[in-house]
């Protein structure tokens, strides 16, 4: 088992980021390590957060609390650590019950994890330090992977990649179940919440596009197509879409209504997997 290390040097990149009104801080799992790169792509470096790590797959934080979640898929785990201060803070949160934990999103406003496990074939949750563990869902479900959450309307949304591909959506109780997208729709990735304009972002790396539609599934329009190879998660931040490739092994950008100005932020990663904006304005109310 790697020993997990946790990186001083973050500090000062956050310092930036919040007295220097810098470009959007994107945190990404990299499989070995977690990182964070400057969205603007002035610095083609990205600042480990995390080392030593074994499988990170899912990523995603608690501004308010200054902590970072992630998933390890080899330890079978959902560890934490705190990005305001220096030394080897890494804790675990769940480490039981858990084989393939794909999916992860922090519920900034109930103080609660949600993740996915496409092994197990269940969608849970439990409060930030792991205790109140509740299985939401157990029953049609393949291969449950990205998730995410619109917690100020109670709603949760996930992507499933297996024989009966689709977008499902629930109230964040595990009530109102519905299937909004599963149409056109192969190896559905990436999903990713527009909160200010209430739209959803999904990726499909076998179709090679990304589309939009409302929360409801409804008004699906093209974002990008064709000119992707193997598009995984999907994270964004004001007017800018941004995503992981597997294949080109890079975090790239665009604009999230047509797909313009597409650009490389990173390449030369490791494993690009989860990716989110680490901001406030990505966890509201």
């Amino acid at each position: 088992m790697r020993q997990c290390r946790f990186s001083i040097s973050l500090l000062s990149v956050i310092f930036l980021l919040l007295f220097f009104k810098a470009s959007p801080l994107l945190l990404f799992a990299n499989r070995r390590d977690v990182r964070l790169v400057d969205a603007g792509g002035v610095k083609m470096e990205a600042t480990v957060v995390v080392s030593g790590l074994e499988d990170a797959a899912a990523v995603d934080f608690l501004y308010s609390q200054n902590v970072i979640y992630w998933t390890d898929v080899s330890e079978e785990a959902i560890k934490q650590t705190y990005f305001n201060q220096s030394g080897n803070l890494v804790q675990s949160v769940i480490v039981s019950g858990l084989l393939s934990p794909d999916g992860l999103a922090c519920d900034w406003i109930g103080k609660k994890l949600y993740w996915t496990d496409s092994e197990t074939n269940r969608i849970e949750v439990a409060n930030l330090n792991g205790t109140s563990r509740k299985v939401l869902f157990w029953q049609d479900l393949d291969q449950p992977r990205a998730i995410a959450l619109d917690p100020a309307h109670g709603y949760m949304y996930w992507t499933d990649w297996g024989e009966t591909p689709r977008i499902e959506r629930a109230g964040m109780d595990s009530s109102f179940r519905k299937i909004i997208v599963d149409s056109d729709i192969y190896w559905p990735n990436g999903l990713t919440i527009d909160l200010s304009e209430q739209k959803l972002y999904w990726a499909d790396a076998k179709l090679s596009f990304i589309h939009r539609a409302n929360l409801d599934g409804s008004f699906r329009q093209k974002v990008v197509e064709g000119s992707l190879t193997h598009p995984f998660a999907l994270t964004l931040a004001g007017d800018t879409l941004y995503w992981t490739d597997w294949q080109t092994r890079s975090i790239h950008a665009c604009n999230k209504k047509a797909g313009e100005n597409k650009r490389e932020i990173i390449n030369s990663l490791y494993s690009p997997m989860d990716i989110q904006v680490l901001s406030p304005e990505r966890q509201p109310y």
